[in-house]
């Protein structure tokens, strides 16, 4: 089992979807909140309603949904997407793998890092397309991460900490340093609680929990 496909929002909240399902997850707290998972058909007006292999919130207020060849840019301040979409990756993102994305990482206001396979492309934000000298292969250029192939998601926070998602386990990664911290990969069970179902994941209590956050359009990741 995966986590799915995650991204950080700018209400101190990640959002994970897998196959037809989303979780919003409290990063305050490190759990999954109550009444999740949910459908996301209904709760996302506009977005892919399954097999969503990557999400990344830009700087520029937008939200990128991807899956196969194809993309969705998402309003976050109007909570929808956006019209006259999808369209191919090979359309809007500029040296970025035209037949998929595993996963998606924004750095910074200025750099993200997209993965697919055993390669990643660094990505530059205001030029709006990669970086030449890419894709190359993730052995041998992210120090300590031992995921190499096919990574499933990542979260970047504003405290300089990258997690890095594969299957039932999580790498921690410094953004500064630019290596993993010591003592990873460990298991997402237990210390990211109700993400992968197990018995301390949370249940449905309050049925007025929010389903989405339609804000500024900052993220957390470039908050100062």
């Amino acid at each position: 089992m995966a986590v799915g496909a995650g991204s950080v929002w700018n209400n101190g909240k990640a959002y994970f979807f897998y196959k037809t399902q989303y979780k919003q997850f409290d990063l305050a707290t490190m759990k999954v909140d109550p009444c999740y998972p949910k459908a996301i058909e209904g709760h996302w007006p506009g977005v892919f309603t399954d097999g969503i292999s990557a999400v990344a919130v830009w700087p520029n207020g937008n939200a990128y949904f991807f899956k196969g060849n194809q993309y969705i840019r998402y309003d976050i301040a109007a909570g929808k997407a956006a019209d006259g979409y999808p369209k191919l990756i090979s359309q809007g993102w500029p040296g970025v793998f035209p037949d998929g994305v595993d996963a998606v990482g924004v750095w910074s206001k200025t750099t993200a890092y997209f993965f697919k396979g055993n390669q990643y492309t660094r990505y530059n934000i205001p030029a709006d397309k990669a970086d030449p000298g890419y894709p190359k292969p993730t052995s041998g250029n992210w120090p300590g991460l031992t995921f190499t192939d096919h990574i499933d998601s990542i979260l970047v926070q504003s405290n300089g900490k990258a997690f890095f998602f594969k299957g039932t386990d999580y790498t921690q990664y410094d953004t500064a340093g630019d290596k993993a911290d010591p003592g990873y990969p460990k298991a997402v069970i237990g210390n990211w609680v109700g993400l992968i179902p197990d018995s301390s994941s949370s249940t449905c209590t309050d049925a007025a929990t929010s389903d989405l956050f339609a804000g500024t359009g900052e993220n957390l990741l470039f908050a100062t």
